[in-house]
């Protein structure tokens, strides 16, 4: 949204539930014919963008289907980037509500080739929040061999590494008062 007359409503977001290379070959082979004979493996056609919760189709199951009942949008239900430079926005649709948080924030799941990494990012003036995974590196070259981003949990190295922080400013003293 761009008001050249109330600057502080200016905003932009982007969001996708999934978007997968197999999902655009079945999509584009709808008007292109030829692509229906194209065979994607499995691992490359699951390629793509997803929501940054691993679970999101039993949390979001009713909620991707077209929100009849929902008095929300649950933007965890998508991958999105949103940029909204002065304040939080609230988008009223007829199925519920979109809350575009202020500042920068970009949450989403990235899969290529079976490998993964998620983001969960929110700066503005008052919070910057990242929450990141990433699935292990297996480099080999050779006889080498480097494992990057193991995590250890009880003595037993299990999934990757993982990235929190959280910085929230404080209210001012006058605002104590």
């Amino acid at each position: 949204g761009v008001s050249s007359t109330v600057p502080e409503d200016n905003f932009f977001i982007a969001m996708v539930s999934e978007l997968t290379i197999g999902g655009v070959i079945d999509l584009v082979s709808e008007y292109v014919p030829a692509l229906d004979t194209v065979s994607i493996p499995g691992k490359l056609g699951e390629s793509g963008i997803y929501p940054f919760d691993k679970d999101y189709k039993t949390k979001c199951a009713g909620k991707l289907a077209g929100y009849a009942n929902e008095t929300t949008l649950d933007l965890e239900c998508f991958a999105f980037f949103s940029f909204s430079p002065i304040k939080e926005q609230r988008l009223k649709f007829r199925s519920g509500e979109v809350v575009i948080p202020a500042g920068v924030a970009l949450q989403g799941r990235l899969n290529f080739l079976g490998w993964e990494i998620a983001i969960d990012l929110a700066v503005s003036k008052t919070r910057f929040y990242i929450n990141a995974w990433m699935d292990p590196v297996d480099l080999k070259i050779g006889a080498f061999r480097m494992r990057i981003g193991n995590r250890i949990e009880n003595k037993v190295a299990v999934g990757g590494a993982k990235f929190l922080v959280d910085v929230k400013t404080a209210p001012s003293p006058s605002a104590l008062v």
